[in-house]
């Protein structure tokens, strides 16, 4: 299903809202869909909040650098 929607909708990402999903998916994702990263809910939901008063942040919760606002331009 994962290959399918990646070449019918150029996916790049897949969120599991489950840890175990979490752990156990990205060695399946690399074979059939080597393109596809596997991610949380939880660290998608966590990489998007701003709280107030936050110093801009250059890092995700992984320690990967941000995109720049003006790469999704």
């Amino acid at each position: 299903a994962v290959k399918h929607v990646q070449k019918k909708h150029d996916v790049n990402t897949l969120a599991c809202i489950c840890a175990i999903d979490r752990a156990a998916l990205p060695p399946l994702m690399d074979y059939w869909a080597p393109e596809v990263a596997v991610t949380g809910v939880h660290e998608l939901l966590g990489n998007a909040l701003v709280m107030k008063g936050e110093i801009p942040r250059t890092l995700d919760l992984r320690g990967e650098e941000l995109p720049n606002e003006t790469d999704n331009e």
